[in-house]
């Protein structure tokens, strides 16, 4: 059966093999508890990540929410290129640098890479940010976002069948998000292009260290996979608590 390290989104990917690279950069301090509200879209062709204009519902400094944004293009344009090095980038090494677990990770990437199994964002659209909490030797804020992925099987592809992933694909993208499609086959090839589609609200938890205005980012159920020391329960309550009485989108 295939391990639930198989690429689905990055977000949900990496925290199941993985290794984290450093997050490193330079601290703001400029906070701020005041909804901000601004658009600027970062945008490349077959990507966008955008901050919502009307219906946002943030409580960081706008400074802030903007550099989150701009990590978060990195790293879907990362996975969109399969470019592992940078992907590594936006995962919290100050949590765990062990070098070794970092290069099987980009293995096990290029692994189900070369067996036909890629995942592209189209769309990131933020509506929600939580306060930054802090917890310990770095800042969490919860970040909710209308998402559009894929899930891509190419033809080549010759694994466990993708229809029957729906409960591991629910388990990173939340339920009834994702919509299982097949295209014809075509001629000379023996299987069909197959694919998940994920459209709808999805969280993701951003992570900096205290010393860095550098974000790194972790799949909603991180802690489901051995991961949980990457972050306290306080901060992972403090966020959720927050996200569940500030954002009226929590019930959806």
């Amino acid at each position: 059966m295939m391990k639930k390290h198989l690429p689905l989104l990055t977000t949900g990917i990496l925290v199941l093999t993985i290794g984290f690279t450093a997050c490193n950069g330079e601290n703001n301090p400029n906070e701020s508890n005041e909804p901000v509200a601004s658009s600027n879209p970062m945008t490349e062709e077959g990507l966008s990540v955008t901050i919502a204009r009307n219906e946002l519902h943030a409580f960081v400094g706008q400074d802030t929410l903007e550099q989150i944004a701009q990590n978060m293009f990195d790293y879907f344009k990362s996975t969109n290129d399969a470019d592992w090095d940078q992907l590594m980038h936006h995962f919290p090494l100050h949590k765990n640098s062990d070098t070794a677990f970092v290069n099987s990770s980009k293995r096990a990437l290029d692994y189900w890479t070369e067996r036909g199994v890629q995942n592209r964002t189209e769309m990131a659209e933020i509506v929600y940010a939580s306060p930054a909490f802090q917890d310990g030797d770095q800042e969490v804020v919860l970040i909710n976002m209308n998402l559009r992925h894929y899930v891509e099987f190419l033809p080549h592809y010759d694994g466990p069948s993708p229809s029957g992933m729906k409960g591991m694909v629910e388990s990173n993208y939340g339920k009834g998000n994702a919509t299982y499609k097949e295209n014809e086959i075509l001629e000379g090839d023996s299987s069909a292009f197959r694919y998940w589609e994920i459209t709808g609200l999805n969280r993701i938890w951003a992570l900096s260290h205290v010393d860095s205005n550098h974000w790194c980012f972790l799949p909603p159920n991180f802690n489901e996979s051995g991961s949980a020391f990457m972050m306290s329960s306080d901060a992972m309550v403090g966020g959720l608590r927050h996200r569940r009485e500030n954002d009226p989108t929590a019930q959806k």
